[in-house]
């Protein structure tokens, strides 16, 4: 992929390059990579995690689609996560993201990547799910962002047949001797897209859950099609996370509390607005923190929804956990944090 036409952001690292240099020239020379980290908003599992992505993003870059496959092999039959119980198979995906102000002439070549590493190895599950990928955010593209009624039909069109051809390949990777939990997954995307029915989805779903439980992208991928704004009623996706506790093999509560982690950022007053269980999601997150104790990310989490539910007493041992170890993905900017957190004291 061209890093030119697809920069990412270096933010985190350009501040902990910054943050080692101005320390060591006051004197410093214990700086730590953590404290670095911290300084950027990041902790070092996210680090990790970007620094992954970006391995893959420059394989794709430079065309180097061995390395690729060898990476998507391994995550996939490994199962190998980050220190955050993430898997690295849905990181290795999430690495083909693509700027939607990017020009039109990136997406071409982006597109002939696709093709390339296809032609390549013809009997890639892993080819097969970033090439859906990118005609579905290609028919994401195509729409925009505008109101229905300000879509011009040649847009929606052009949506159409990008979602249609995303189907195609997937339809292909169906008949592939390997499978992956990240085809599942991607399917869920176009059912969503292409607005299938809840009947059609839930044999999708299930079929992905039976060849892995534990692959949470399968149980966000729900939550997002149940929602009220695509094909669910209040409350649908709501139960459909709390169903999926009692799966075997499953995650159990830690995947209940990853879908309300997820869903949170889409509401205003989660646990009001809401059918989500604080209870629940309290319990998940309290295996989450045994589980990931490295992971800021989870304990900023928690303690952002245990603000939410106006849990005080929860909150309030959460920040002094937290200290001053703040990821601002979690909470937006600094200032609200520090409001919340002087809430917590009262």
């Amino acid at each position: 992929m061209n890093e030119m036409m697809f920069p990412i952001p270096q933010i985190a690292k350009m501040a902990a390059v910054l943050l080692l240099g101005l320390l060591s020239s006051c004197g410093d020379k214990e700086v730590s990579p953590e404290k670095a980290a911290f300084a950027a908003g990041k902790d070092l599992v996210i680090v990790a995690i970007e620094e992954y992505r970006l391995q893959v993003r420059a394989d794709f870059s430079s065309r180097n689609f061995a390395a690729l496959e060898a990476k998507a092999e391994h995550a996939r039959v490994s199962k190998e996560s980050f220190k955050d119980g993430t898997w690295k198979l849905a990181h290795f995906h999430d690495a083909f993201g693509y700027p939607m102000d990017a020009p039109e002439a990136a997406w071409q070549e982006q597109e002939e990547g696709h093709r390339e590493w296809l032609a390549a190895y013809p009997e890639s599950i892993a080819a097969h799910v970033a090439q859906a990928e990118f005609f579905i955010q290609y028919g994401w593209l195509a729409r925009g962002t505008a109101f229905i009624n300000e879509v011009s039909e040649e847009a929606l069109r052009l949506q159409k047949e990008r979602f249609v051809m995303a189907r195609t390949v997937l339809e292909k990777a169906a008949t592939l001797p390997d499978r992956s939990p990240a085809y599942g997954a991607k399917l869920m995307d176009l059912a969503l897209a292409q607005e299938w029915t809840k009947p059609e989805f839930a044999v999708i779903f299930e079929e992905a859950k039976a060849l892995e439980p534990q692959y949470i992208k399968h149980d966000l991928a729900q939550a997002r099609f149940l929602r009220p704004r695509y094909q669910g009623v209040e409350g649908d996706w709501e139960a459909a996370a709390e169903k999926e506790i009692l799966r075997e093999g499953g995650l159990g509560e830690e995947g209940y509390a990853r879908v309300m982690m997820d869903q949170r950022g889409y509401y205003d007053d989660f646990f009001a607005e809401t059918k989500a269980s604080w209870s629940i999601t309290q319990s998940g997150f309290e295996l989450m923190r045994e589980r990931y104790p490295e992971s800021l990310e989870i304990l900023n989490a928690y303690c952002r929804l245990a603000c939410i539910a106006e849990d005080r007493a929860t909150a309030k041992r959460l920040f002094i956990e937290i200290d001053n170890r703040v990821t601002l993905s979690q909470w937006g900017e600094r200032k609200r944090f520090n409001l919340l957190r002087r809430w917590s004291e009262q």
